[in-house]
């Protein structure tokens, strides 16, 4: 079991109950393949910016909650309390640590990618990564690529806002999602991986624990890539890229759960994260999704660059934490 600060005290001096771990594997990729394959069967498209309300609502409410699911009929059938029981406990005394590790880390991660960006396409020109786009004319290319010819057609420079503002925006508007409605979609997830999992695999210890987690989490997601959903038509690669991706992430949510003291951290960086990345379809023009950020090698890397920062940023902290009295259950 976990006491408020995220540190394991159950699994402590043990090893890990992989039957427990296979079972929440099984529940929360089958249950996900189940739902994949209807996809399949009613014709979705999820190709990059392409796929319905709807369908983006079905993952939302159907998908996402997967991972809780199986988190807690494991905890059920290894006898512990659910740790759901107690987020608000572990929320009203560790707010300002998930505020601010919450902003610091979505922010990192938005504008590492942007700079990265930048960088290695507007100035060096490496294939596949794209341009930032700096003017209205750009900004109409980019939607054309997006939108229906019929709407795209209409679009005139008059008619778009001023580009420099959607940068600063992308970033306000994904911390204001995070911390709210995409926070509370992403908690679902979180709650699984970097809750219930993570505690389950502690005897690895972090590192192994964190890489293991990012390599379920991304091929996790090989149900909705197969259908076009991130990588288009790189389905085989983009599940791959998937887990190159998602890996440097689960290290820098485990960290904000670790120095936060609570899941909600890593659910609200998870969800602020999911609320910019259309500002990254908007503004970067000519990518490749292997490439490109924000799921490809560009937001790899700048995932992994925010990681570093935020794990030996928060290390003297999550040290003084880890000495603390274990709070019990």
């Amino acid at each position: 079991m976990n006491d408020a600060r995220g540190e394991t005290t159950e699994h402590a001096n043990s090893t890990v109950a992989w039957g427990r771990v296979a079972l929440f594997y099984g529940i929360a990729l089958g249950m996900v393949s189940l739902l994949g394959v209807a996809f399949a069967l009613s014709g979705a498209d999820f190709f990059f910016g392409r796929s319905s309300t709807f369908l983006q609502l079905v993952v939302a409410f159907l998908y996402m909650p997967m991972p809780l699911v199986a988190g807690l009929i494991v905890e059920r059938v290894a006898g512990r309390r659910p740790e759901i029981r107690r987020i608000w406990a572990e929320f009203k005394p560790n707010w300002r640590r998930i505020l601010l590790v919450t902003v610091a880390a979505a922010s990192a991660i938005y504008l590492l990618e942007m700079g990265l960006t930048a960088l290695l396409g507007n100035l060096l020109g490496v294939k596949g990564v794209g341009h930032l786009v700096f003017t209205q004319k750009g900004l109409i290319e980019v939607l054309t690529t997006l939108l229906p010819a019929q709407v795209a057609d209409g679009l005139t420079t008059s008619s778009m806002p001023a580009v420099l503002a959607l940068y600063p925006l992308g970033l306000v508007a994904g911390i204001g999602a995070g911390l709210t409605i995409n926070g509370l979609f992403a908690f679902g997830e979180e709650y699984g991986w970097r809750g219930v999992l993570m505690d389950e695999l502690a005897p690895l210890g972090a590192v192994k624990a964190n890489l293991l987690t990012g390599v379920m989490w991304g091929l996790w997601h090989a149900p909705l890539i197969l259908l076009g959903f991130n990588y288009g038509a790189d389905r085989i690669l983009g599940a791959f890229m998937m887990c190159l991706w998602v890996t440097p992430l689960s290290f820098l949510l485990w960290r904000a759960r670790q120095y936060s003291g609570s899941i909600v951290a890593p659910a609200m960086i998870h969800g602020a994260f999911n609320g910019s990345a259309g500002f990254f379809m908007l503004l970067i023009a000519a990518k490749t999704q292997l490439v490109g950020a924000p799921v490809g090698l560009v937001g790899a890397l700048g995932t992994f660059i925010a990681a570093v920062l935020v794990w030996w940023l928060t290390a003297r902290a999550v040290s003084t934490r880890a000495q603390q009295p274990t709070e019990s259950n």
